[in-house]
């Protein structure tokens, strides 16, 4: 078995010498806005400059040739610090059967046809996993509405519920965890689900689970990276920077009172940050449901006020206007659950790190990887390949994005 995987290795070297191709697909929509960016690390941590307040050493007097010589207030620097990100690593393995594998041993060609849809496959999955935990890391995918011991099974609430997060995830394992601690009521395996009911099948029954409790991905709880919807709503300490003391580390949040998505409620949130220093473009990450709402609440505007809208275009997966803080695009995700919409001020979100998703293994020295894909298993007919990201998303300054929630979309 050895030598398959050293073969298999061998033909990689060969075929994929510039790597394996790594389109990222349409879903992934944070990773396709916000480009990976390779940092130097300090130590364990990531040292990244931020803004949480501007300079105020000024001195005001009247050019009327009376002020003479005149003196000069004190100086009042604006307030920066180092934030300090840590990168969250994600392992992804992936099994070939030995029948399978010596399928693509004989040549470069066999294995270049052979590999390239599996690996297609490695892609894919990653990429979904890296997108959900750059929108909900660290506050779990989803949240339980009601707990059902006979299927066994859960049922998703509905502002929490995002089909794309889980469309394709039977055999996925979850951990189930009280709402209101830490501990994992049971790790199981989605049997089955059902998108139109947001209803997930389990392997097993869950002692003890109840309304509330919080869904991870198995083993996800405080060790994937910090999404978004915990740094908009975020009000302490995060980054080891106090939200607190510093308004410009704490976002807008705007809240509706279970309403549909609507251009008014956008442009409010967007008034609200304007009045926080957003003069910036803005990107705004909806349900696919609210993109409609909102769509067709635009359509069924007859004029829309000149004075605070100067384009609208619409098209069939975004929305632009442009308005007081400059362009605002609203994108359908569907991986952004239904009861929030993220606005993020564009030129100040990062996503940093070791390296974006790839296969090999990697931590050489000078940052490289070596060019062993594919490993034995031992005691099993197969082998394995195995990919691997270590990253991270932040912000320089959240205060001037925004997060809408209590939204309820229109159904019909």
């Amino acid at each position: 078995m050895a030598d398959v995987a050293n073969n298999l290795n061998a033909l990689h070297k060969t075929v994929f010498n510039d790597g394996v191709p790594d389109l990222v697909p349409k879903v992934a929509k944070l990773q396709s806005e916000f480009p990976f960016s390779s940092e130097k690390k300090l130590g364990d941590f990531y040292e990244m400059p931020v803004r949480l307040a501007l300079p105020s050493g000024f001195t005001h007097e009247i050019a009327n040739g009376t002020a003479g010589v005149y003196s000069l207030n004190d100086a009042k620097g604006g307030t920066t610090s180092k934030a300090k990100i840590y990168a969250y690593q994600t392992n992804l393995r992936d099994q070939m059967s030995l029948e399978d594998a010596a399928k693509c041993t004989g040549d470069a060609a066999s294995y270049k046809k052979g590999a390239a849809f599996f690996f297609e496959g490695m892609n894919k999955g990653a990429r979904k996993r890296i997108e959900t935990n750059l929108l909900y890391g660290q506050v779990g995918v989803g949240i339980v509405q009601t707990y059902t011991s006979g299927d066994p099974s859960v049922v998703i609430s509905l502002k929490e519920w995002a089909p794309q997060i889980w469309s394709g995830m039977k055999g996925a394992e979850i951990d189930v965890m009280n709402g209101t601690t830490s501990t994992v009521r049971a790790s199981v395996t989605i049997a089955g689900i059902d998108i139109e009911s947001r209803k997930l099948t389990l392997s097993a029954t869950v002692s003890g689970a109840a309304a509330n409790d919080v869904i991870y991905f198995k083993g996800g709880y405080g060790k994937e990276l910090v999404g978004i919807h915990k740094t908009l709503s975020n009000t302490g300490s995060l980054h080891e920077i106090d939200a607190a003391v510093y308004d410009n580390w704490k976002s807008v949040q705007h809240a509706l009172s279970s309403q549909a998505l609507s251009f008014k409620g956008v442009k409010k949130a967007i008034a609200k940050c304007v009045g926080k220093g957003l003069m910036d473009d803005v990107v705004l990450f909806c349900n696919p449901l609210g993109w409609d709402d909102i769509q067709e609440d635009i359509m069924s505007l007859r004029t829309v006020e000149k004075s605070e809208v100067r384009r609208i275009e619409i098209g069939n997966e975004e929305i632009v206007y442009v308005s007081q803080n400059g362009a605002t695009r609203i994108v359908s995700h569907p991986m952004v659950k239904e009861g929030y919409a993220y606005g993020l001020c564009k030129p100040y979100w990062k996503r940093i790190g070791v390296c974006d998703f790839d296969l090999g293994t990697p931590g050489l020295p000078g940052g490289q990887k070596d060019d062993k894909v594919w490993f034995d298993i031992p005691g099993k007919s197969g082998i394995e390949a195995r990919g691997y990201t270590a990253q991270a998303i932040y912000s320089e300054m959240p205060g001037v994005s925004f997060m809408i929630s209590g939204i309820v979309n229109t159904t019909t």
